[in-house]
């Protein structure tokens, strides 16, 4: 069963689409839309997917799965540490801009190796360094009153300023959000519960 229907779905309502696929996953009631021959054929000619999904590479963080979507539903742009570059900031822009996706997940999430890695002050070898920056500005600005495990912390404040960097990006991104055609939300996913909070 398709979830795709006529006209592009508003923010609001991939939002709705993304938080039931993702209960569907914590409960184990995956529906796999999209996965069938016919799905896989009618994309052949292009694509039109609901969102536009920011997440880490980390091997445990598939971001179709965790929404229970399909082939063409989701444009997946993933790099360690969930962190914005100019190559993976081309890649949203082209989603929203001539793919039109109504909204930008970025999504961290918990035991990030990354801002594990970061946090305990190792040594990042090669273009792993590039990661650094970003990660360490989290770190320092992680809000006073939040308790709990800093990485995990840290991982959602990334999420909130990479989600911020995005959607002052200009001129496309910055002017689609001011126009009200796109949003960028920051998420985190907890490895443990598999639930998406939508910060």
């Amino acid at each position: 069963m398709t979830q795709k229907q006529s006209g592009h779905p508003t923010a609001e309502e991939v939002l709705h689409i993304l938080k039931d696929g993702n209960k569907r996953f914590v409960s184990g009631k995956l529906e796999h839309p999209n996965h069938c021959e016919e799905s896989r054929q009618s994309l052949i000619a292009g694509q039109e997917p609901i969102a536009t999904i920011l997440s880490c590479s980390d091997s445990r963080v598939p971001p179709v799965d965790i929404f229970d979507q399909g082939l063409g539903d989701l444009f997946v742009v993933r790099v360690a540490g969930n962190i914005i570059g100019d190559h993976s900031l081309g890649s949203i822009e082209y989603a929203v801009k001539h793919l039109h996706t109504p909204v930008v997940v970025v999504m961290g999430h918990s035991s990030c190796g990354a801002i594990g890695a970061v946090s305990s002050g190792a040594t990042l070898e090669g273009h792993i360094a590039t990661l650094g920056p970003a990660i360490q500005t989290a770190l320092k600005t992680i809000p006073d009153a939040a308790g709990g495990d800093q990485v995990n912390n840290a991982s959602k404040e990334l999420a909130r300023q990479v989600s911020a960097k995005i959607s002052q990006s200009e001129p496309i991104v910055a002017d689609l959000v001011q126009s009200g055609k796109v949003k960028v939300v920051p998420a985190y996913y907890d490895l443990t519960s598999g639930e998406v909070e939508f910060l």
